[in-house]
């Protein structure tokens, strides 16, 4: 797990030869639940970080906010207590890191030549929450699935390490304490959640013996918590490969295994699925919405979305796969926002919402070289918007009504890569520039 400082990826080994299998991982991200307060603030519940993770099983998992439990106890998310420094932090109800899913083992390791004492070998699985430069600042989250291999070897050596979702091989120098030492994140770009849906995780282990608390596919009750390996452990399920243990072999016949995790997480308990697209259309005075939504695969079955604007009463949304749409009728004054809600079974409802914008189409965004004249077209879907263009250094400039043809002579006589042009009343699009003679 994340303390203070930046996230890493060593090996303290002379040599690291990887042979881990690759398996699909996890399958989707939810979205974000946005920040409204216009003010310096935060609004209630905003995290800036995804509301869940589901892998290709379809197991679903969140990151409760605030988290559940003290962070020692179970049933419990694991995660790093409030740190007051940071205001952003008690908005949050963590520090540094928090987990969606976390999993891990420890086993003795047996003495040796240059482990007198004996040793330990450390599994540690995530997928976390955290922060760029470590500390709680909003607009630097990021998101990670990391596989983490400590190891105290008793001699020099070729080791083989097995777990739930691979297999790595270590040649080793030296032997000692943490002589493996080896960390992967993957992910940990500011704002890019889908980034962890390449790790290694996935699917997600799930406690089986003892049994997890309702709603939890893993409560940490009887796990092995890192730095207590008097912990007596639980049997899980889920390994891509049956793979369902942590083993070390090693020089000299080493093996050592064990088939007991820790395993936290809790069940996503709403309806996960996306907002896509809130858009509108408004000619001649008549306005409607259209609002496209997506449920991740697989579908569960029974899952029902219905979308609303204004306080109106919610219309169902058509279903085509993982896809969903409406369109909606409304004379709302603009802005607004439209509200989707989502069921099922006796699941806890999902509500989202996201602003309702015009859509914009970029008709013609050409550069000739000869004449240096950049012409841009665009129309918006409300014929009452303003557009504006960018993007070669001239700031925003507006563009004429109706889709008529713009023209500029950009002061450095090179042609734009793109070009963005933007509605007053929140669309916007950007396309690579034609050039042309």
């Amino acid at each position: 797990m994340i303390k203070k400082g930046k996230i890493f990826l060593l090996a303290a080994v002379l040599l690291l030869a990887l042979t881990q299998v690759a398996f699909p991982a996890l399958k989707a991200v939810g979205p974000v639940i946005p920040d409204t307060d216009p003010g310096p603030g935060w609004s209630a519940g905003y995290n800036g970080f995804p509301t869940w993770y589901r892998d290709k099983l379809g197991v679903t998992v969140e990151l409760p906010n605030p988290p559940i439990g003290d962070g020692v106890n179970a049933p419990t998310i694991i995660f790093d207590p409030v740190d007051p420094l940071f205001p952003f932090s008690a908005q949050i109800g963590f520090g540094t890191e928090a987990m969606w899913w976390d999993g891990g083992a420890r086993m003795t390791m047996p003495a040796g030549p240059a482990l007198p004492a004996g040793g330990q070998a450390l599994l540690v699985m995530a997928v976390e929450a955290a922060f760029d430069q470590g500390d709680a600042i909003d607009r630097t989250q990021i998101t990670f699935s990391r596989i983490r291999i400590r190891i105290d070897c008793p001699d020099a050596g070729t080791y083989i390490v097995t777990h739930p979702y691979g297999q790595k091989q270590f040649v080793v120098a030296a032997g000692g304490i943490r002589a493996i030492n080896d960390t992967v994140d993957i992910g940990v770009t500011p704002g890019v959640f889908t980034g962890a849906l390449a790790g290694a995780i996935g699917p997600f282990l799930k406690q089986v013996n003892p049994a997890p608390a309702p709603g939890w596919i893993g409560d940490g009750n009887t796990a092995v918590v890192p730095g207590d390996p008097g912990s007596p452990g639980a049997t899980v399920t889920g390994s891509p490969n049956n793979r369902n243990f942590f083993r070390v072999q090693g020089p000299g016949g080493l093996d050592v295994r064990t088939n007991l995790f820790t395993v936290n997480a809790l069940e996503f308990r709403g309806t996960p699925f996306d907002i896509t697209r809130a858009t509108f259309t408004r000619t001649a005075g008549v306005t409607n919405a259209e609002v496209f939504a997506q449920v991740p695969a697989p579908v569960t079955a029974g899952t029902i979305l219905t979308a609303s604007i204004g306080g109106a009463p919610p219309v169902p949304m058509t279903q085509s796969g993982v896809f969903f749409f409406t369109r909606i009728p409304f004379n709302a004054a603009l802005p607004t926002q439209v509200t989707v809600n989502g069921t099922t079974g006796g699941l806890k409802p999902t509500t989202l919402n996201k602003n309702l914008v015009d859509l914009v189409q970029i008709t013609k965004a050409t550069y000739a070289i000869g004449a240096n004249l950049l012409t841009i077209a665009a129309i918006s879907t409300d014929d009452q918007a303003v557009l504006q263009a960018t993007g070669w250094g001239a700031g925003k400039q507006p563009l004429l009504a109706g889709g008529a043809d713009t023209t500029f002579n950009p002061a450095n006589a090179t042609p734009p890569l793109s070009i963005g042009v933007s509605s007053s009343l929140g669309g916007a699009k950007s396309t690579p520039v034609v050039v042309l003679p």
